[in-house]
């Protein structure tokens, strides 16, 4: 019983909050629903607990049920007066396919279920997979946990100087404990540490991640059966299912994340709905608490929401600034750049210093760019994703012309795989790609946008479905 209500309490908070910025019912809005819903309901569970639970970690869902369910409550009660008052959007009609198409797409929702299926049975039946999952994520919940309350983590020379504190070190010391803490919710429900239990929500990520999408493909203007196909696809992907299999792992939360503040803020674009703003932002908000890296998607957000909404003549100007910044740093031999969640980065021409991060020094690896090609085009982790990406890119070429928004998104992405090469190929960040230890984890960050853009471009235009213009 315990553990059913630690279920069902934060999705139950986490729709009524969807809700209450989503209250009207159009195409794609229960899907929309259960997936931003299940999402948010998980990590206000994950904030109950942290803010509730911090004495008494043995009973902390107990201890943060009463505030998160308070706020469903109040969250419910606003939803409902708040669609009361909306006007349902008219209905769509079923869109005709032949029977061929038909056929397809239930045998890929079949496989995609059978898919989950096989997941599902990998968390349940095999604790925290020795890896990074086991060795950095779980330590801190497991830690707090077992001891009863909370006790900081700090790094190896603070550790080691204060012998008589209850303080703990590991190699993630420095990272967010937002998935740590919901982890606590999930063990204290189960009564013991038992992993399988601990581990679930990574598959109620993967339903969620789905579902958003796809809701939101739809309220976009997508066809059914586009967003099927596109779905199917993304759920397919084999290190995206790695992640689900093999839970404890914060990349996936982390492309997550993003990729609905990429459908919500597009949606902003076309509606000028300010609920689907305000979930944007905070999606973007949270990127830094999942994990440190999460910072600088959410400077990438900031900078090309901002040029969105310059006025033309502007924007000229944005660009000629950000070109003088750039030439800045190439020329001055040391500089200090304040980045929210990662602290005061310093850099200099041999090197950059990140405070939670650590040393990397500046140098060309050709082996690690080989290493990158490999990891898009070559390895099994992708099925042909990277190659149909620039197809579909050149075959609608004309559909980023005509969209603003859809265009900004793309060069949102076009920074981050920019970024993710700079890392890679030019600092000593590139024995994590030599190795194939970070590539891959990295890239699935930027996927569920990426696949975004592919799918609005793919969809048929609509005057119905415009975005308003730039």
């Amino acid at each position: 019983m315990s553990l059913a209500i630690a279920w069902l309490l934060p999705l139950a908070a986490g729709i009524a909050l969807w809700q209450v910025f989503a209250p009207r019912r159009g195409q794609g809005w229960l899907a929309a629903a259960a997936g931003y819903g299940s999402i948010f309901g998980l990590l206000l569970a994950a904030l109950a607990t942290d803010l509730f639970a911090r004495s008494d970690t043995t009973r902390a869902w107990i201890h943060a049920a009463l505030p998160l369910a308070i706020l469903a409550m109040a969250a419910g009660l606003v939803a409902w007066r708040r669609m009361r008052r909306r006007a349902p959007l008219a209905v769509e009609k079923v869109e005709n396919a032949n029977k061929w198409t038909t056929g397809l797409l239930a045998v890929a929702m079949a496989s995609l279920v059978f898919r989950g299926w096989l997941m599902l049975r990998e968390i349940w039946l095999r604790p925290t997979f020795p890896w990074d999952a086991w060795d950095a994520w779980a330590v801190k919940s497991k830690t707090w946990f077992l001891l009863g309350h909370y006790a900081p983590f700090v790094s190896m020379p603070d550790w080691l100087a204060h012998p008589a504190q209850e303080l703990y070190t590991s190699i993630a010391w420095a990272y967010p404990a937002t998935l740590a803490w919901m982890q606590v919710w999930f063990a204290s429900a189960a009564g013991g540490w038992i992993e399988p239990q601990v581990n679930l929500p990574w598959f109620a990520l993967w339903i969620g991640l789905l579902l958003g999408h796809y809701g939101q493909w739809r309220a976009l203007g997508v066809s059914r059966v586009i967003a099927l196909a596109a779905m199917y696809a993304l759920g397919s992907l084999p290190l995206l299912d790695v992640h689900v299999a093999l839970a404890g792992y914060a990349d996936l939360w982390l492309a997550t994340i993003l990729g609905f503040a990429a459908l919500a803020w597009l949606r902003w674009r076309r509606e000028r709905d300010a609920g689907q703003l305000v979930v944007a932002i905070a999606c973007a908000a949270l990127l830094p608490a999942i994990k440190l890296e999460g910072a600088v998607w959410l400077l990438l957000c900031a900078a090309v929401a901002i040029y969105d909404v310059l006025p033309r003549r502007w924007r000229r100007w944005a660009l000629a600034v950000a070109a003088a910044g750039v030439l800045m740093l190439v020329l001055v031999s040391r500089m200090r750049v304040p980045v929210p969640g990662l602290g005061w980065v310093e850099i200099s021409h041999s090197r950059i210093v990140v405070p939670a991060l650590g040393e990397y020094a500046l140098a060309f690896h050709a082996d690690a760019l080989a290493s990158v090609l490999n990891a898009l085009f070559v390895q099994p982790n992708w099925h042909l994703l990277w190659w149909l990406a620039p197809c579909i890119a050149i075959w609608r070429w004309r559909a980023l012309c005509d969209d603003a928004a859809l265009r900004h998104l793309g060069a949102f992405v076009l920074l981050g795989f920019g970024f993710l090469v700079f890392l890679f190929v030019f600092t000593d960040a590139s024995r994590w790609a030599e190795s194939y230890t970070a590539v891959n984890r990295l890239i699935l960050q930027l996927v569920p946008a990426t696949v975004t853009v592919l799918v609005l471009m793919s969809k048929q235009p609509s005057p119905a479905a415009r975005f308003v213009p730039a």
